[in-house]
């Protein structure tokens, strides 16, 4: 005969409890408890299993440039560099030069203005992680609030648009590529609101602040800490322009100390004492100079 095992009432109480209690325990001894997430937090320029070797191809940064080598790694069929920027398609790449304009200069990669604000449809595509659209919504709330962007559900009359989805990390392309749908991945490990914020400033035009022509004022790279391969991810974009804005080590568009590290030491040093560098994850989102540089990008008033 099955004998059921029961529990007295108090007995039951205290197994029920007992993890409130440990975690009450915890805390009066001054440990930390860690938030409860999905995931481990992933930086933008981390590489993944899936990522092929780095290759270099040529590219121009403007119609009328010369071609200049960048290091591009292939992830599915995208071809991505600097850990987060999509370039393009791997296979169009690789045959030939491909065009990777600043939006900063280049007009036609802005985003239209309609009524004084900046309109930027979107989609969230089928699938997504709770996790991942509540970091969205928070992000689309702050540029609501702080810019004249604004990013609106997508409808059937608009051509292009931004199309967030679960892919492989979190990447994105740089200013509107007019091309229709154009895809932003918040993979898994990005579902922090400063992740979210950080590849939406590249939806709207914006490059990494340590690729700025000025960076080498403020930044040591360590390229013996580097990763072989990857230490073209540091060159600094000669034809971008500062908008004589302040380089700013908190901007969301800064990545952390050990971006590309092989051996998890610091590749980059600010050279201001006591200034730090963390990864777009751990930030709270835009900082007043990164609204300055929207604002004036766009010209809003």
């Amino acid at each position: 005969m099955t004998r059921t095992r029961l529990f007295h009432p108090l007995t039951l109480a205290l197994l029920l409890l007992a993890p409130a209690m440990e975690a009450r325990a915890q805390k009066s001894m001054g440990q930390t408890i860690p938030a409860p997430t999905e995931s481990k937090p992933l930086a933008p320029w981390e590489r993944l299993s899936i990522d092929e070797k780095p290759t270099t191809v040529q590219v121009r940064r403007s119609a009328d440039s010369k071609p200049v080598p960048m290091v591009i790694v292939k992830r599915g069929n995208l071809a991505i560099t600097e850990g987060d920027m999509v370039v393009g398609e791997h296979g169009k790449t690789l045959t030939g030069v491909i065009s990777m304009e600043n939006a900063i200069r280049n007009p036609q990669m802005k985003w239209p203005m309609v009524n004084g604000k900046v309109v930027v449809p979107y989609e969230v595509a089928a699938g997504v992680p709770r996790q991942q659209v509540q970091a969205l919504q928070a992000a689309v709330a702050e540029f609501s609030q702080k810019t004249c962007i604004q990013f609106v559900p997508r409808t059937s009359k608009d051509r292009n648009y931004v199309s967030v989805f679960q892919g492989d990390g979190c990447y994105s392309y740089v200013g509107c590529v007019q091309q229709g749908k154009q895809e932003l991945s918040l993979g898994q490990g990005c579902e922090f609101k400063g992740t979210a914020v950080h590849e939406l400033m590249h939806a709207l035009g914006f490059y990494h602040e340590q690729s700025r022509p000025d960076r080498d004022q403020y930044i040591t790279v360590n390229f013996q800490n580097v990763e072989s391969g990857l230490e073209d991810q540091f060159d600094v974009c000669q034809d971008c322009t500062t908008q004589d804005i302040p380089y700013e080590y908190d901007s969301i568009m800064h990545y952390g100390a050990q971006a590309f590290t092989k051996n998890g030491k610091a590749t980059m040093v600010p050279k201001k004492a006591g200034a730090k560098v963390v990864e777009p994850y751990d930030k709270p989102g835009l900082t007043a100079l990164d609204v300055k540089k929207i604002h004036k990008l766009y010209g809003c008033k």
